[in-house]
């Protein structure tokens, strides 16, 4: 990338997006407040309070507060662990070490297996710590810390964790906005404006947007899916109307995301006069679309009637697109999915293939063997200042290279921000300061700085992150601010060293890339959707029950919601042959649409007796649409072209069966259910015709 494109790409993600500075300020004031504390009643390790504010700050209370008594939950669990290894071998140097390696591995597996995100992380990383701590922490005087000394520290360490929780949780109880749900229409709302008012403007109705300010569609675009997702997540833990219905709004997501991203191409192209109708007719589906969500229900066909119309060469492509789109918004309202059955603690807290899937002990054996070798260097060395390069390893371990990589370079690149301003500060101002007013004016500019990076897109935050732990290991130090350039260096080298290590171990053991692994991901889907398409009323054989179909439908769950993830980090690979993401976003889309009519089909049959031939007729069907899934997965695993069934002759074959039916059994109910059936049934077949019509090379 050059120059002008880094500066360019900087520029894009530094600029404000909704509610960007409100987060930031709220984070700042609690960081400052919480240096009280620190000061009046000389709390050491004030940088641990920094810390986790950083790690537990979101946007809503109710995952303000899951997050912070998890957090609280799982390192106080982590420290305990470690202190009970203390007793066993605190004097046993080799035993210790194999401990640490044990730590780092369950740490690191349980980051993957828990389906809360963080709580692994959160009891991995303290116990692992807590473990070399003798190795790490230096004594004035002394060649190594008494066993008082550790405990000391660790029970510190507990309480610098406890202080800052409860002081991130205060403020941000005081100042965070609605819960997630209504932050979650907001969002939706207020993509769906700026795609209406930009289609407005487009078609020549008003030049400038009427309506309040908002954010500009570029910026929406750089956001992505990934806060609207987040937010769902948070949801369906606090409200049933979202977990009901958590699905359908997973498919709303990505479908808004389409519009978003089909109205930034349409912006860049230019329209034709012929175009103005079609445009005013997309704005007026989105106004409708707006106007359902405010009534805290899901758009429907009645709402709004979009007619997708074959684009022309003279018209642009991303309109076509964007009709469909909304056209299948409207479908989702009538989609019902079965009941979810009550689930035990564990099928909550993990996920579905926890204990089967054999990435989770990879991704979990490379990240420990990385932070091991960073260990052995720098206790070799007698370099103990860089310890920060076995928390670099535990931090930069993700689940493809791409995504580690990202994640390397923004921890890298944020240690060096926050150390250059932290620099500045001890050099240039801190020197001048003699009150602590003075001292917060710096402290509190540098962390707004730290916090306005923290809250923008995934493809930048975590350099925020960086940069106010670098920024606080120069002016912070013990109960005070700190005049000592050491850290700051020892931090940069022990995060280049981490970085280098796991670098080299990721690249010859088990490397992923992202963009196979997406492939890999979206084919998945494919194959559990053929399987999914088999376990209909009409289609599933007499053994097939209930306990048979909820965990199948929870792994698409999670395969859908990966796949989302691995799409938003591809939009930051800048590597040949990355897949091309409006594809995949609309192969996604498409897929979350056959995903929901199948959950519709897979209701349990009412009690209506249907004729032998049209049970027969609906399971070919079934088996056709699973024939076909299972054909484009072949094609995308293996390039080769899979069966390609007839979904019309199957189709017409049902549909003669239920016309000669309706009305020859004497039943309403009959009558009705078919004719209902018939419908889902059209609208599967459209969907699985989209979808094959896809095209997702690399």
């Amino acid at each position: 990338m050059s120059a002008t494109a880094l500066l360019e790409y900087i520029r894009r993600e530094l600029k404000p997006t909704p509610g960007r500075g409100q987060a930031a300020f709220r984070l700042t004031l609690a960081c400052v407040a919480a240096t009280i504390p620190i000061m009046t009643h000389h709390i050491p390790h004030g940088l641990v309070v920094m810390i986790v504010m950083y790690l537990v700050t979101v946007e809503d209370k109710a995952a303000t507060l899951l997050a912070c008594f998890l957090g609280w939950a799982g390192a106080t669990l982590g420290l305990a662990a470690g202190l009970l290894v203390w007793v066993i071998c605190l004097d046993i140097a080799w035993l210790r070490v194999c401990f640490f390696a044990l730590f780092l591995f369950g740490g690191l597996f349980l980051k993957r297996i828990i389906a809360i995100p963080g709580l692994g992380s959160a009891i991995g990383l303290p116990a692992a710590l807590a473990v070399v701590l003798p190795d790490v922490m230096v004594v004035s005087g002394e060649f190594s810390p008494s066993p008082e000394m550790l405990v000391d520290f660790l029970l510190w360490m507990w309480v610098c964790m406890t202080v800052g929780l409860s002081v991130n949780f205060g403020v941000q109880l005081l100042l965070s906005p609605d819960d997630p749900l209504t932050l979650l229409h907001k969002e939706i709302d207020m993509r769906l404006r700026v795609v209406e008012e930009t289609l407005l403007e487009l078609a020549g109705e008003r030049t400038r947007p009427q309506a309040a300010p908002a954010p500009s569609l570029a910026s929406l675009a750089t956001a992505g899916m990934s806060p609207q997702l987040q937010l769902l997540k948070t949801a369906t833990l606090t409200s049933a109307w979202a977990r009901e219905r958590q699905e359908r709004l997973a498919a709303i997501i990505t479908l808004v995301d389409r519009l978003v991203t089909g109205a930034s191409v349409l912006r860049s192209l230019p329209t034709a006069a012929a175009d103005r109708n079609r445009l005013m007719r997309l704005a007026q589906a989105c106004a409708a679309t707006r106007q359902a969500f405010a009534e805290r229900r899901l758009p429907s066909r009645d709402d709004t009637s979009i007619t997708t119309t074959v684009d022309r060469p003279e018209f642009p492509p991303p309109l076509g697109d964007m009709e469909r789109v909304l056209g299948e918004i409207a479908q989702i309202e009538r989609l019902s999915s079965p009941p979810k059955r009550p689930r035990g603690i564990l099928s909550i807290l993990l996920m579905p293939d926890a204990l089967t899937n054999p990435e989770y002990v990879r991704f979990a054996i490379k990240g420990a063997l990385s932070a091991l070798i960073c260990y052995a260097l720098f206790v070799g060395f007698d370099y103990r200042g860089i310890y920060t390069s076995v928390i670099t390893c535990f931090v930069v371990s993700l689940t493809t290279i791409g995504s580690s990589n990202q994640k390397g370079i923004l921890r890298f690149g944020g240690a060096a921000a926050g150390g250059c301003m932290g620099m500045f500060a001890l050099i240039y101002l801190l020197p001048n300061v003699d009150t602590v007013g003075g001292f917060w004016l710096v402290f509190g500019a540098g962390t707004m700085v730290a916090a306005w990076i923290n809250f923008g897109s995934p493809r930048i935050s975590y350099g925020g992150y960086q940069t106010g732990l670098a920024f606080y290991k120069g002016v912070l130090h013990d109960v005070g601010m700190s005049l000592n350039l050491t850290v700051v260096r020892d931090r940069l080298v022990g995060v280049a060293l981490g970085l280098t290590v796991f670098g080299i171990v990721e690249h010859f053991l088990w490397p992923e890339r992202a963009t196979d692994k997406l492939r890999a991901r979206l084919a998945e889907i494919l194959k559990l959707l053929s399987e999914l398409a088999r376990m209909t009323p009409c289609g599933a054989p007499p053994s097939v029950t209930g306990n048979d179909f909820d965990p199948c439908r929870r792994l698409i769950a999670q395969r859908v919601e990966d796949a989302q993830i691995l799409i938003e980090s591809s939009k930051f690979e800048f590597e040949p042959g990355a897949p091309k993401v409006r594809e995949a976003q609309k192969l996604m889309g498409e897929a979350q649409t056959v995903f929901l009519l199948l959950l519709t089909l897979a209701r349990e049959m009412p009690d209506t007796t249907l004729p032998d031939a049209v049970r027969v007729a609906a399971k070919e069907v079934d088996n056709a649409v699973a024939t076909a899934l299972l054909g484009m997965e072949k094609k995308m695993i293996s390039g080769a072209q899979g069966a390609a069934p007839n979904l019309e002759d199957a189709m017409h074959a049902f549909e003669r069966f239920a016309a000669a039916t309706t009305g020859a059994l004497g039943g309403t109910a009959v009558d009705l259910y078919l004719g209902q059936l018939q419908a889902l049934y059209q609208s599967l077949i459209e969907a699985v015709r989209r979808l094959l019509e896809i095209g997702y090379d690399d």
